[in-house]
């Protein structure tokens, strides 16, 4: 499984979901999914050629409030993500270079409860284009693997302030990471931290605040079957600004959110099947619930 897993370390670094979030622009969903690497050797570096990553994920989310209650939001979001990689068998700093980018197409289904007056919207849209023009792996030992990079996050999608949601944010978002990877004995022992920062809309003077984002994965390696546990934590670091009369004059809460799950992956020919299913179990001025993401990853060539 060993050359399964560096392979799959090209696929994912901003694939699965997103959803409205409260802890950001009201109605803006996160530039990269909560859990976007969940299950892939992040620290390592597969070998030269061209790769195309395809994630479908399904999702059905409610909104919390600051004490974690429900507020009467729920959303049922479906997407599909195409991540193209590209490992030109460069050496940077020591390490292995790679580049990709991900295209993100989003439907969101939103409902209103009768105490919010009801009602439904929905979106169909492009979300955040990420393009991570530079991305180095290293290993430091036989087996284990380190990198780091940065994501630039396009305000590429439909954005209107008349929407009750939408698909990506009306801003840019630079996102630089570090990630680790244990590639022994069957294991791919992965942790993967990114730290967005957002620019302001200058539609209507609001700012984003930062986040952290931890993505973590334990899967063995078991009869050609890896499986495991999988999770994510976030936290929003910096409060939202809102130097405008946008939402009242208001902003939103810090976000706060555990998810834990099981993915497996499975080799099938020159293809790597992985499938991750996660429930958030800590939840705060964000949306969180059951998610089902299913990845393929391709190589096309060298």
């Amino acid at each position: 499984m060993q050359s399964a897993k560096l392979m799959t370390a090209a696929g994912v670094l901003a694939l699965g979901l997103a959803g409205p979030a409260l802890a950001r622009e009201p109605g803006v969903p996160t530039s990269m999914p909560v859990g976007g690497t969940m299950g892939v050797p992040v620290g390592a570096s597969p070998p030269p050629g061209l790769y195309l990553s395809s994630r479908t994920g399904f999702a059905e989310f409610s909104l919390y409030d600051e004490n974690s209650d429900e507020v009467g939001v729920d959303l049922s979001v479906r997407d599909t993500a195409f991540q193209f990689i590209w490992v030109p068998g460069t050496k940077l700093w020591g390490g292995d270079y790679k580049a990709l980018t991900t295209i993100p197409l989003l439907s969101i289904d939103q409902t209103l409860s009768a105490g919010l007056g009801g009602g439904q919207a929905d979106r169909l849209s492009f979300g955040q284009i990420e393009v991570r023009p530079l991305d180095v792996s290293w290993q430091v030992e036989p087996g284990i693997f380190v990198s780091t990079g940065v994501s630039v996050f396009a305000p590429t999608g439909n954005w209107s302030a008349s929407e009750a949601v939408n698909t990506q944010g009306n801003f840019w978002t630079v996102a630089p990471s570090v990630g680790f990877s244990y590639l022994r004995d069957g294991w791919n022992a992965s942790l993967h931290a990114i730290y967005f920062t957002n620019t302001r809309n200058n539609d209507n003077d609001y700012k984003s605040g930062d986040e952290l984002v931890v993505n973590m994965t334990a899967l063995k390696d078991v009869g050609g079957w890896s499986i495991g546990p999988v999770g994510y934590w976030r936290k929003q670091i910096t409060e939202d600004d809102n130097n405008g009369s946008a939402f009242g004059g208001g902003t939103a809460g810090k976000a706060e959110q555990l998810g834990l799950g099981l993915g497996v992956t499975r080799r099938i020919g020159a293809a790597e099947l992985n499938v991750n299913f996660t429930k958030d179990i800590e939840h705060k001025n964000t949306v969180a619930g059951d998610r089902l993401w299913v990845n393929v990853t391709l190589p096309l060539g060298k």
